[in-house]
């Protein structure tokens, strides 16, 4: 098991330099205010009106613009931010090269625990397509069962209220998964998985966690379209967004620690997609009802499985289903009230797997 991941400081996010080596953003600060700026002034305590006019007048004295190009200044960010939504980092990949491993290049990626930077496993930029700018991420399956390309793009929160938005591209005739990790290392425990989502190839969109399952929306493919989540950790609960229109609300239970981009599709399907423009900022929308949002306490891992699971939440005799993703059952499995573990015997690919009844199914992933 790969050591514990840590939180991430912004200063310690990094981009590639000319010079192909990583860059800290301390070294790259795109604009820098000098000794003595913020202990005279304290801009989250001030109304926004008079952040704004502060900094207008501060620009020609006291920022220097760093000669690392970016697609979105830091500047406008901080001048057009809510006092409670001040961006921590944004990457639209413009200062890579088309053909990056973006774990070699970035510290703000990771490929999934055991896999290798600069590897199979690792995410290239590309300039196929571009939300804005020229490039984006590429996560591409190499066969329908999906993988090996497996990243995460690190968060590495562990209170407050988060949003992180991004854009998404699809191409039609395509598939494509994603999902949000809640532990420091990912897929270390059932609690790992606080939500994955599956979009198919006629732009059915559907997310599932331990809280259960979302309604089906869509997504147009072939276009770009945001993804937004709002994850409020204080109260253990969050949103999700898909262009604009919700897709879920449910209970949150762990850390705001990444987001897996893993190749995968629907089974039926090659998995490709492209990212562009991640924006993790605190947020300013109050989530409420968490109240109202029932918790299921069915859960299993690990996930991806090779064959055994662990369970949790099994309170009485029951039989267990495993559904192929067009809700056909392919096995049933019988369990004792408090039973701990089952061996699954599927070949790989992408199924949901739960309680017969069907209010606690969840995505299985077998790879073996």
């Amino acid at each position: 098991m790969d050591s514990m991941r840590m939180s991430l400081p912004t200063a310690e996010l990094t981009r590639n330099s000319s010079c192909g080596a990583k860059m800290s953003l301390e070294d790259q600060v795109y604009w820098t205010a000098p000794d003595g700026v913020n202990a005279l002034f304290n801009f989250r305590m001030l109304p926004s009106p008079l952040i704004v006019m502060l900094l207008l007048c501060l620009v020609p004295l006291i920022f220097r613009k760093s000669k690392q190009s970016m697609k979105k200044l830091v500047l406008p960010v901080v001048l057009f931010a809510t006092t409670s939504a001040f961006a921590q980092f944004e990457e639209g990949f413009e200062s890579f090269a088309a053909g990056d491993f973006i774990c070699v290049e970035s510290e703000l990626f990771d490929p999934w625990p055991g896999g290798t930077a600069g590897s199979e496993w690792d995410a290239p930029v590309s300039d196929d397509y571009s939300s804005e700018g020229e490039k984006s991420l590429k996560i591409e399956a190499a066969a329908v069962a999906g993988g090996p390309m497996d990243v995460i793009m690190n968060i590495g929160k562990t209170e407050g209220n988060w949003s992180l938005d991004w854009d998404m591209y699809v191409p039609e005739g395509n598939s494509a998964y994603l999902n949000v990790q809640g532990t420091d290392i990912a897929g270390e425990t059932t609690n790992s998985w606080q939500c994955n989502v599956l979009i198919y190839t006629d732009g059915s969109v559907i997310a599932d966690g331990p809280w259960g399952m979302s309604e089906l929306s869509y997504i147009p493919l072939g276009e770009w379209f945001n993804i937004r989540y709002v994850v409020d950790l204080d109260q253990g609960i969050f949103k999700m967004w898909v262009d604009g229109e919700e897709l879920f609300q449910a209970p949150y239970d762990g850390n705001f620690s990444s987001i897996n981009f893993y190749a995968l599709g629907d089974s039926e399907t090659i998995g490709l997609y492209y990212l562009d423009n991640f924006t993790l900022a605190e947020s300013d929308v109050e989530l409420v009802g968490v109240e109202d949002v029932a918790i299921v306490p069915f859960g299993f891992s690990p996930n991806p499985t090779s064959g055994t699971l662990n369970l949790s939440g099994v309170t009485a005799s029951q039989n267990l289903v495993v559904l192929d993703l067009m809700g056909r059952e392919v096995s049933r499995l019988p369990v004792e009230a408090g039973q701990k573990a089952v061996e699954v015997d599927l070949p790989d690919g992408v199924y949901l797997f739960g309680p017969e009844n069907g209010q606690s199914l969840r995505k299985l992933v077998v790879r073996r």
